[in-house]
């Protein structure tokens, strides 16, 4: 293998990000005796899976050149009227069915800002993300709705053999998202989009169709995850999502999709997710102070995404040359 082709595939390929994730579980063991036990591996995937959800539904509204800023309030939502619905007695599927129902209408109205009234995104959804944590406050009140039955608990703490039932959803929601987006026809024409999405609707790709779906997808995978995580927690609460927000799109673009749009994959969204998932578990082996975390967090976000910044600007320049050439 030549000079060149070592480098397009460690750097333009994205597989440098799978390096730094090896690294830091080499360096992380070495530092902690704990951090390879079954316990804190397992703790790791628990940690991340709520995170994992998040990010690979957010990946399409990125990949078609917009962005999902609602994703902390129709989280809260969703996971709010599944407690109230459950508090109500009605049958966990029915529970589940309200609060996906929310991520659905959600993912229609950030559609229709974004494809119809053109509001641009990051604008839009951060209005959503406003008027679905009103709801919230308003279904909750000062209020945590918990003491849920164990068949409900069940998808957040339950297990399967070793294997937490959280992280199988987690695995089974990522991957039918991944061969979504990389293997449909659907998925090739969120990629057109998000290049060009002009050249995209000359060509017969319907962009509104596409804005619209993958909003949906992306509040539908909020919603899911605000289930899960009143499942894991036994609780729900107003603004339960809130910590997860900035987190998702920084998982999104540490894996490498181009807030430009048409360029990354789901996969790389997951890789980011587990990068700062072991961020976090790191320091708390390192019994590094909770308030000191959210600084080495962003600084590590910021360092990511600025690396990933000049490898593309390294690629482009490459590229020109070769152009001239």
């Amino acid at each position: 293998m030549n000079k060149d082709k070592a480098y397009s595939l460690f750097f333009e390929k994205g597989l440098y990000r799978i390096f730094i994730l090896v690294f830091m579980c080499i360096l992380l063991s070495i530092i902690s005796d704990s951090f390879l036990s079954l316990s804190n591996i397992m703790n790791i995937f628990r940690q991340a899976s709520i995170l994992l959800i998040l990010a690979a539904g957010a990946t399409g509204t990125i990949l078609a050149k917009g962005i999902d800023l609602s994703l902390a309030g129709v989280m809260s939502l969703s996971g709010c009227v599944c407690g109230f619905v459950l508090n109500m007695g009605y049958p966990v599927p029915v529970a589940i069915l309200a609060s996906v129902m929310v991520g659905v209408g959600f993912g229609f109205v950030n559609g229709f800002l974004v494809g119809v009234v053109r509001i641009p995104a990051f604008v839009s959804t951060y209005g959503v993300k406003y008027i679905a944590n009103g709801l919230a406050l308003m279904l909750m009140g000062s209020n945590i709705f918990f003491g849920f039955p164990d068949s409900f608990l069940s998808l957040g703490v339950g297990f399967i053999g070793p294997v937490p039932v959280l992280v199988l959803w987690a695995l089974i929601i990522t991957l039918l998202l991944y061969v979504f987006f990389q293997k449909s026809k659907f998925g090739r024409n969120v990629y057109c989009v998000g290049a060009n999405a002009v050249a995209s609707y000359y060509s017969g790709i319907s962009t509104l169709g596409t804005y619209f779906i993958v909003h949906v997808i992306s509040s539908t995978s909020a919603s899911i995850a605000g289930v899960l995580q009143a499942a894991r927690m036994n609780a729900a609460q107003a603004g339960m999502g809130e910590s997860f927000q900035m987190l998702a799109v920084a998982s999104i673009v540490i894996g490498g999709t181009s807030m430009a749009g048409g360029e990354g994959n789901v996969l790389g969204a997951i890789l980011g997710a587990l990068i700062l998932t072991l961020i976090t578990n790191g320091m708390n082996l390192m019994n590094i102070s909770s308030q000191a975390q959210p600084l080495v967090t962003g600084a590590v976000i910021v360092f990511a995404v600025f690396l990933d910044t000049k490898m593309k600007s390294v690629e482009a320049r490459k590229a020109g040359k070769l152009a001239i050439a």
